[in-house]
């Protein structure tokens, strides 16, 4: 994997984006037109100028973010069973 590719975590089997590359804070999305002859009909060719910080590292806050709620979600299980067991043993 290459930070410079556009199609990451794809295994270069589809022209999908990062939902963060386009809608990142202060991002401005130009169309470029005519879109080149390479380019797939079903998706628009783009450029995107202006971000405040690359995708890449909203992508990992927000993965951080994700890993961190479901470990304290686990843990927060945890807790609840272990009160139920022991509710039910006395």
């Amino acid at each position: 994997l290459l930070q410079e590719t556009d199609l990451i975590l794809t295994f270069n089997i589809s022209m999908h984006r990062s939902w963060w590359m386009e809608n990142g804070p202060g991002c401005t999305v130009t169309s470029v037109t005519p879109a080149p002859d390479w380019a797939p009909e079903d998706h628009r060719y783009i450029t995107v100028s202006g971000c405040f910080l690359e995708y890449q590292y909203i992508e990992v806050a927000h993965s951080s973010l994700q890993i961190f709620l479901a470990l304290a979600g686990f843990i927060y299980a945890c807790y609840v069973v272990k009160c139920i067991t022991e509710e039910e043993d006395s």
